[in-house]
């Protein structure tokens, strides 16, 4: 627990209590669930290094069991899937909440079973029907477990108030609550399409963070644009799961795929004026370069301003240019963006220039070795060494 301070309000005493717990989160993949017949599946999670007072296991684990019986518990409830959890301790106290997503990263709605029937553990639970048309044609769900597990009560107290010492922020509980907010799209009041030839999806936001966090998203909804009064915009140049990533990063300042799409985001980061958004792509582009693809992560940096970037790439074709000019590539660059080439050819001479520069030091420097005959000045004559 961290240090105590004393209260906000002026005080002779205080006390401050602390319900200290641990979070624990386990993803659990079911592929071919339609075809599940049995009366239910189950996995196990084991939690090591439990605390000794919630009565864990000869190993100091504490082990939660996951039930998904995806065709109820009995008769009565087949048509609905149950998800349960249950502990092997009777004094462990745990919060649990489940999520349900499909291979798009779709979440599907369960709600928590509040009745009064007396059940062993937590259960929530969704229509089988709802479920199977969420998870087609991949037939694949991922249920996610997030468990609160409460182990202690600390309660300190003191008569010393240091009034000089200011709170720490609660920057972590705003990005997370921020991050809730754009999941669960309460009181949004602006849409974003993203539209091709194949679909065209919506995604609810916030005029007010969106013009808080983006330069272009503030002019954008000024009173007198037409996005402003239509409270949309419609884009058929970015796709949907590149939208989402990037709005995610600017609510909640995280972006759990700029892995696997770094590229994409860098463009979309650039439009969008989010530097912090494009420094992360940039730190992730330049710690994977590779001979097929640098010539692509190059013309991108030239595109989208990366300098740092764009630098690297050239240093990395220059010092594997026999590999890299095989590459389709580099024929694209050289056919599409000349200059780009140029500025190659440009910085291998200056690196060939500068190793020659230095051999021709060393060589100067060697020939050097051996000292001339001294020659001393006396009375305006020269006087050389006797014969």
């Amino acid at each position: 627990m961290a240090d105590i301070v004393g209260p906000m309000r002026p005080s002779d005493s205080w006390s401050t209590t602390e319900v200290r717990s641990l979070q624990h989160t386990h993803v659990w993949t079911v592929k071919g669930f339609s075809q599940c017949e049995c009366r239910y599946l189950e996995t196990t999670i084991k939690i090591k290094d439990a605390p000794t007072t919630m009565a864990a296991d000869g190993n100091n684990r504490l082990i939660f069991r996951i039930r998904l019986h995806p065709q109820g518990n009995k008769e009565s409830n087949k048509d609905f899937c149950f998800f349960q959890v249950f502990c092997n301790s009777n004094v462990a106290k745990y919060k649990a909440k489940f999520s349900v997503f499909n291979t798009r990263n779709e979440e599907i709605p369960a709600t928590v079973y509040t009745g009064t029937q007396q059940l062993n553990g937590y259960f929530e639970y969704i229509r089988r029907d709802l479920l199977m048309s969420h998870i087609q044609p991949q037939d694949e769900i991922q249920l996610v477990l997030n468990l609160t597990i409460i182990y202690d009560t600390v309660t300190k107290s003191s008569q010393t108030v240091n009034t000089n010492i200011a709170p720490e922020p609660r920057t972590t509980e705003l990005a997370r609550e921020m991050e809730v907010m754009f999941k669960e799209q309460r009181h949004s009041d602006f849409t974003i399409i993203c539209r091709n030839e194949k679909e065209s999806k919506e995604i609810p936001v916030h005029k007010i963070i969106l013009s808080a966090r983006s330069p272009v998203f503030a002019a954008m909804l000024e009173p007198h644009t037409e996005e402003a009064k239509t409270n949309k915009v419609v884009y058929e140049d970015i796709d949907y799961e590149v939208m989402v990533e990037l709005l995610f990063y600017v609510y909640s300042g995280r972006s759990p795929n700029v892995q696997n799409m770094a590229l994409d985001l860098l463009a979309a980061s650039d439009r969008f004026q989010l530097p912090g958004l494009k420094d992360m792509c940039d730190q992730v582009l330049r710690s994977g370069l590779m001979v097929e693809t640098v010539c692509r992560n190059l013309v991108f940096a030239d595109m989208h301003n990366a300098h740092e970037l764009k630098q690297d790439a050239i240093k990395f074709i220059a010092n594997y240019s026999n590999q890299v000019i095989h590459t389709e590539g580099w024929s694209d660059m050289a056919r599409n963006h000349p200059s780009l080439v140029t500025e190659i050819v440009a910085a291998m001479s200056n690196e060939n220039s500068s190793r020659n520069s230095s051999s021709q030091l060393q060589i100067s420097t060697s020939s050097s070795d051996q000292p001339l005959a001294k020659r001393s000045r006396l009375d305006d004559h020269i006087v050389r060494p006797p014969y």
